[in-house]
């Protein structure tokens, strides 16, 4: 009853914050159209939940040119009933932060994120190729991450050590404890899959090498996850999940021809929007609390190699901007495709554009609506393969995991 009343209240200030920031892009139209340049947002002081560190989705522009895009096909029916009500799956988001088991650790470390609660305490099944390494007796967690280190330089796809601590039965991964921790039972894994392609036999044989080593050097026993002939099938089948979901749906916004965007007002314009300056010197819409890795979306030029020259803005200009997402990176990713595209049309008023899709094609409301619907059904088929778009898995498939 007590988490019902609490999603009610949660439910009342999504509300409240939908309709003042509708008032103010109302605001932000108005302002664009008279000319106005749109002064910077006010910094405002609100609680930052960062995402895992690591998982990210940073690509430069060539990067997301490559990638395969979403296009506005005539011959796809979108059905009237696919076009969920945005508010839903805003509530639904907040249910699910809301029900989200908390971490109870009571390490050293400093408190969890939310993202933090999210992360993978155990190997992840459905990607990874696991070697158990149970004992009758517990390893303290620098004796077993120094041996792990002295042969881990000898895989190359994304691996890792897990422990069952001792005190807690709890799994943790070991370089994120601390050093007085004690495990019982330990877990390798390496990654099926990643952005170079499959596991291969060699591969496999390297890591089950690098586990038994481990395994001799701690006087402890061994128990793979599954066949290398099973494990190497499986990798296939995750490569092939992966070329055909790897996706970027992408809103372009382009100046009416022989004009080009003043660069000032562009700068002003998206830092209203929300959007902040960062990675490969381009826009982002920062992630506050969702699952999902830590931009909803990006802005870029649309010309050279996509960036902006910071601090030039008085002399920048420019014939076009790309919005642009990762479908399978984002949770609930046609509400964030949904955002995505007020956005665009928010600063195509004020800069005076208009909306084009990646074929430079013009976009209308039924263009939207093809895509969102591409959108959605990618979603669902990836549920239908036990991988969530946003979720850790699909992030650990899709995005960018290499640093920790």
């Amino acid at each position: 009853m007590a988490l019902r009343y609490a999603l009610l209240l949660i439910g009342l200030v999504v509300v409240a914050v939908v309709v003042f920031h509708t008032f103010d892009l109302a605001r932000l139209r108005r302002r664009g159209r008279d000319g106005v340049a749109v002064p910077p947002a006010a910094p405002m002081p609100a609680p930052r939940l960062e995402p895992v560190a690591g998982l990210d989705f940073d690509p430069s522009l060539q990067d997301v040119t490559e990638k395969r895009g979403l296009e506005v096909d005539p011959d796809i029916e979108v059905p009237i009933a696919s076009l969920r009500n945005t508010m839903q799956e805003e509530l639904e988001t907040l249910e699910e932060v809301a029900t989200m088991p908390l971490n109870l650790d009571a390490g050293l470390r400093k408190p969890a994120r939310y993202a933090d609660l999210g992360r993978p305490a155990l190997p992840d099944e459905k990607i990874d190729f696991i070697l158990r390494l149970p004992a009758d007796s517990t390893v303290m967690r620098d004796v077993a991450l120094g041996v792990y280190k002295q042969h881990e330089y000898d895989l190359n796809k994304p691996h890792r050590l897990y422990g069952c601590r001792a005190d807690s039965d709890m799994w943790s991964e070991l370089q994120h404890d601390s050093q007085r921790m004690r495990y019982s039972d330990l877990a390798l894994s390496i990654q099926l899959v990643d952005a170079r392609g499959p596991v291969d036999d060699s591969e496999l044989h390297t890591f089950s090498q690098v586990g038994l080593a481990l395994a001799d050097a701690l006087h402890r026993r061994t128990q793979f996850s599954m066949a290398f002939e099973e494990a190497l099938a499986r990798a296939k089948e995750l490569h092939q999940f992966c070329d055909t979901f790897d996706v970027i749906a992408a809103v372009h916004v382009v100046a009416p021809e022989g004009q080009k965007f003043k660069g000032q007002l562009l700068d002003h314009a998206a830092r209203k929007l929300g959007m902040q300056w960062g990675a490969r010197s381009i826009f982002h819409m920062k992630n506050e609390f969702s699952p999902g890795c830590r931009h909803l979306f990006s802005l870029a030029n649309l010309s050279g190699s996509g960036d902006f020259p910071a601090g030039q803005w008085e002399r920048f200009q420019t014939a076009g901007l790309t919005f642009f997402m990762s479908v399978p990176c984002a949770h609930r990713p046609a509400a964030v495709f949904d955002k995505m595209v007020s956005a665009a049309q928010v600063l195509a008023e004020t800069l005076g554009g208009s909306l084009q899709d990646q074929a430079r094609r013009p976009l209308s409301k039924e263009g939207i609506a093809v895509i969102r619907h591409q959108i959605e059904v990618i979603e669902e088929k990836m549920r239908a393969d036990s991988i969530v778009p946003g979720s850790q898995t699909a992030l650990r498939l899709f995005a960018d995991d290499t640093v920790d």
